[in-house]
């Protein structure tokens, strides 16, 4: 999932909001634009032409389809089926098998579901289940590379999308080298970028995982993660609840993460070292 640019509109919920890089929060004055946009502002989405990107929209003979799916549906896997899906909206915890592990990475608007099985056919499907209400586009895997073969701009596309995951998986659940508290930090900083419904108090509120889905996204113990949510919650940095966490300062909790952000991205902008 490619980070946000710099002043360009968050997703957050049903809403893209400006985030005033002075204060890092979001911009009263101005009005937030809808939903509707998301097919122009994904980040998915956005690297299409607009005559591709209405291909998306519109009915493709019960093949490619939008739907909202509630929390705990299985989007891929056994039960889900191996069709590609594009994250409009929502949390999504997605496990692959590797040899006797499991990796679970935790997925939100503009992550495609399936792009690395579009590249390998020998790839066994991994199993993807809402965490949260989700708003997705479904493709089958036939249809995307039908679509492909024709469309170069598509292929460009699904190509970025692999190597944004490549490098989240870097920039995000690979730091073993430092705290629990730096590391959880840096996933829910991530996961702001691209999973956050609007607070109860403050801006930004992120509902779906557990204590065990994020121990298991960064290959941490429970144990661990709760020591490092304890030092956040200390330091007013998140207030936790049952899947749910607010947090009271979008620019203190990325700083507390000690990663070094793209200068072009909204991350970037808002954090100073």
């Amino acid at each position: 999932m490619a980070f946000w640019k710099r002043n360009e509109p968050l997703q957050v919920g049903s809403r893209f909001y400006e985030i005033d890089p002075s204060t890092g929060k979001i911009d009263r004055d101005k009005e937030p634009a809808r939903l509707s946009t998301a097919f122009e502002r994904n980040p998915f989405m956005r690297e299409l032409p607009v005559d591709l990107r209405a291909v998306f929209q519109e009915k493709d003979q019960g093949r490619i389809s939008s739907r909202e799916r509630p929390r705990q549906t299985e989007l891929r896997g056994q039960e889900g089926g191996t069709d590609i899906h594009i994250i409009l909206r929502g949390c999504v915890a997605e496990r692959t098998q590797v040899g006797g592990a499991t990796t679970l990475r935790i997925l939100g608007a503009g992550a495609v579901l399936g792009c690395m099985e579009f590249f390998d056919e020998k790839m066994a499907t991994p199993t993807a289940v809402c965490l949260s209400d989700t708003w997705t586009i479904s493709v089958p895997m036939d249809r995307m590379r039908a679509l492909a073969d024709t469309e170069p701009a598509l292929m460009k596309a699904i190509g970025i999308s692999v190597t944004d995951r490549i490098e989240a998986t870097e920039r995000i659940y690979n730091r073993h080298d430092l705290k629990a508290v730096q590391r959880l930090a840096g996933l829910f900083g991530h996961l702001v970028m691209h999973c956050a419904v609007p607070g109860k108090k403050y801006d930004f509120r992120l509902e779906g995982p557990s204590q065990s889905d994020l121990a298991d996204a960064l290959r941490l113990s429970i144990a661990s993660v709760e020591s490092a949510m304890k030092i956040l919650r200390e330091a007013d940095i998140v207030i936790s609840g049952y899947r749910s966490y607010e947090f009271p300062s979008l620019r203190r909790l990325l700083e507390a993460s000690e990663m070094a952000f793209p200068p072009e991205s909204l991350a970037g902008a808002l954090v100073k070292f």
